[in-house]
């Protein structure tokens, strides 16, 4: 349970650092002020979006380090690839959690660490677009 507790962490630092640098990224991208307002804010939006997707993966490439590490597995018929890892990870960060492929063993550690940064870097995202679209109507 520790080894799955450390690896939540590292990669929960890995993506709030790698989130906190897209946004300043985004956030340059899209200054107030500045002509064609509609594209820089959807530059800075997929930007972030990018962060999204690049976060899910560092959680994927995490939970198959787990399971080869024998700290769980993700329980459904057959997992097979990398996509069902990603998959489990996207829906896990996103917060959805479809329940179709399910974390057993320690893993349920970190898909919980996961669900949690996800819910952090969603609430930093949204504090972004509102102060981005507060910003480029004044």
């Amino acid at each position: 349970m520790i080894a799955a507790l450390l690896l939540g962490f590292v990669l929960f630092a890995i993506s709030l650092y790698f989130h906190m640098w897209m946004l300043r990224g985004a956030k340059a991208l899209s200054p107030p002020g500045k002509e064609p307002r509609h594209l820089r804010v959807l530059a800075g939006s997929s930007l972030v979006l990018a962060s999204h997707l690049v976060i899910a993966g560092i959680f994927a490439g995490g939970m198959y380090v787990a399971s080869l590490w024998g700290l769980g597995a993700l329980e459904q018929d057959v997992i097979d690839s990398w996509m069902d890892y990603y998959y489990f990870a996207l829906i896990t960060v996103s917060t959805v959690g479809l329940g179709d492929i399910l974390p057993a063993g320690h893993m349920r550690a970190i898909s919980g660490i996961a669900a949690l940064a996800g819910f952090l870097m969603i609430s930093c995202t949204a504090q972004y677009l509102y102060q981005t679209m507060s910003k480029q109507e004044n």
